[in-house]
């Protein structure tokens, strides 16, 4: 059960300061009235105001991280779980232990062990999952303590599930149609490669007893296939270090922010990340007003469901601009990423009341963009991974048939 801290008068001098445990805040401000005292101000206490247990050491061998073992999809199904049965009237550190005991991944269980041993010890369901943040997004832990405090916390979980399905959904479009072309590809390097470096050496032996001299295309090609298969070890050396450098380099954060930066000024590539982001945002940041967490909250929240660093800092300046007094809609005027189509949707949503709203539409006018564009891409992208890789199969077939025909004709 939540703990509330609160500061309260006894009699017309005295204030006390003391803590409570209540379902919500109403729930809270009637047992201090029953108490005889006077509320003067109420809050959720924070892990930190909490004596809480340590947090438990992973067995011997989770050498890695539980975040590691955990994906998205268990994640949603493990809120859509507890919002049914919390729903159902279960209450939550029984529909913990039930979710625990039917579950399948044995990190993910643990976690959820964890999480129930916190709470059974006083601490709150979103304290709980705030020990958790590489599974439990900021954005989902401000969900559930929203949910806490207003007393909804199975109406928000439903929501939270919602949103984590739909967000799944749109990545494995995205995925799905991507596979098709990446399997082209990688097929078609391959087969390039085998030609190159054991294929071609063996047939070009015939050509080495020519008096004539060989076409330009074949001089090319046996030049390439001489070297591909003497240095194909230095070849894949030098692929895996420039992968590993640009790894490392979009691993740091000055590195990720350049990296971002430059992929929204790509054509296509730079509007699909906006689109599909933008839907992101506006989403999540409906779920969260929507389950009654204040604006300036949201937005300190809301950034983690993003993926592009640059997108990432516009949406914390937003949160800056907005505690300092600016409306949404003004704030979102000063960014340079955000559409001015969007722009006009909040502010029509601020002016009526229904921000939330607004921003579901939002979301849905993105999120129908983003798909459209990803099927235009992958439409263009299988025709042109087969013209290219058909180009190179072509080129190889010609320069080994020219000297061929040569030598016919020399022959007649």
């Amino acid at each position: 059960m939540p703990l509330f801290i609160y500061k309260a008068k006894k009699g017309p001098v005295d204030i006390l300061d003391g803590t409570i445990e209540a379902e919500n805040l109403d729930s809270a401000l009637d047992k201090i009235t029953k108490l005889g005292y006077v509320p003067i101000d109420i809050s959720l206490a924070t892990a930190k105001e909490v004596k809480l247990p340590p947090k438990p050491k992973l067995p011997s061998f989770a050498f890695l991280s539980f975040h590691s073992f955990v994906n998205p999809a268990e994640v949603g199904l493990f809120t859509r779980q507890v919002a049914d049965l919390v729903g159902a009237g279960v209450p939550l550190l029984r529909a913990l232990r039930i979710i625990s005991n039917q579950g399948k991944n044995p990190h993910f269980k643990e976690m959820i062990h964890q999480i129930e041993t916190f709470v059974q010890d006083g601490g709150t369901f979103s304290q709980a999952l705030s020990r958790h943040p590489q599974v439990f997004s900021p954005l989902y832990v401000n969900m559930v303590r929203a949910g806490e405090i207003s007393g909804n916390l199975d109406t928000v979980l439903n929501r939270l599930a919602d949103f984590s399905e739909k967000d799944l959904e749109t990545r494995s479009k995205i995925r799905s149609s991507l596979a098709y072309p990446a399997l082209i590809f990688i097929v078609g390097v391959i087969t390039i490669f085998v030609l190159l470096t054991f294929v071609i050496p063996r047939i070009t032996v015939m050509f080495e007893d020519l008096s004539e001299t060989l076409p330009l295309l074949t001089l090319i090609l046996m030049a390439v296939s001489n070297f591909l298969s003497r240095f194909w070890w230095l070849v894949f050396g030098l692929a895996y270090l420039l992968f590993f450098y640009f790894k490392r380099f979009c691993s740091s954060p000055s590195g990720k922010l350049k990296w971002d930066t430059l992929k929204l000024k790509i054509p296509l590539v730079g509007s699909f990340i906006r689109d599909s982001e933008m839907g992101r945002l506006a989403r999540s940041l409906g779920t969260l007003l929507d389950g009654g967490v204040v604006i300036v909250s949201a937005l300190d929240s809301v950034w983690a469901v993003l993926d592009n660093e640059a997108l990432k800092g516009e949406v914390k300046k937003l949160s800056a601009d907005v505690a300092g007094g600016d409306s949404l809609t003004a704030a979102l005027k000063k960014c340079k990423y955000f559409p001015e189509t969007a722009v006009n949707m909040v502010m029509v949503g601020e002016e009526s009341g229904h921000l939330e709203q607004a921003l579901y539409k939002i979301a849905d006018a993105y999120e129908r963009e983003s798909d459209r564009m990803v099927k235009t891409v992958t439409s263009l992208l299988e025709p042109v991974m087969i013209i290219v890789v058909g180009s190179v199969v072509a080129f190889i077939v010609v320069a080994m048939l020219l000297p061929i025909f040569k030598m016919n004709l020399m022959i007649r």
